[in-house]
């Protein structure tokens, strides 16, 4: 068992070193003249895929879950019934990280590691449907923060801890609908 794990944090590893390197190796282009709108995208869904690609574990939950996602997990008890959207977009996490100054970064896999742990591999619960209301608040020339995207949206968050999840997974109905109401705290 202790072997497949670090089988898996070398291939993490692996994995956020090839993205590191591809952002370093074509960040001078990137950042140049001869490099249009078109090729900015493109590398950026490039990047961006890579990173999507990155494990993606409970422990990068937020902890925050919709309202609607809430009512129909009390339902179905079913957590794949519900859709993870990442708080980052996976484009915006792409041109932050060609943006970076690269050579002030001693590992540059650990920065990209550490900066999906903390900040891009972060997900919510919510409807699949919620999720495509959000894609367009989301893109990069309108994203501002994760939170406005979901006033946008006009999706409204709650906070679960991980037990309080399992419990309305089990079938807590009344604890589902003191976490809507908001009249408990994670």
């Amino acid at each position: 068992m202790a072997q497949s794990k670090a089988a898996a944090e070398k291939k993490k590893l692996d994995k956020a070193d090839v993205i590191a390197r591809t952002v370093m190796s074509q960040q001078s282009f990137y950042k140049s003249i001869d490099c249009n709108e078109n090729h900015r995208q493109l590398l950026e869904t490039m990047v961006g895929a890579a990173i999507w690609y990155l494990p993606q574990g409970k422990e990068l939950w937020t902890g925050e879950i919709s309202v609607e996602a809430i009512k129909k997990l009390s339902e179905t008890k079913k957590l794949d019934s519900l859709t993870k959207d990442h708080n980052y977009p996976r484009k915006v996490a792409a041109s932050e990280l060609f943006k970076v100054d690269w050579s002030k970064i001693p590992i540059p896999h650990e920065e990209v590691l550490n900066r999906y742990q903390t900040k891009y591999g972060l997900y919510n619960y919510v409807l699949p449907e919620e999720n495509k209301r959000l894609v367009q608040y989301q893109k990069g020339h309108v994203f501002v923060s994760p939170e406005d995207s979901y006033i946008q949206a006009g999706i409204p968050l709650r906070k679960l801890s991980h037990e309080q999840l399992k419990m309305i997974r089990k079938g807590d109905r009344q604890l589902a609908e003191l976490v809507i109401s908001n009249q408990i705290n994670s």
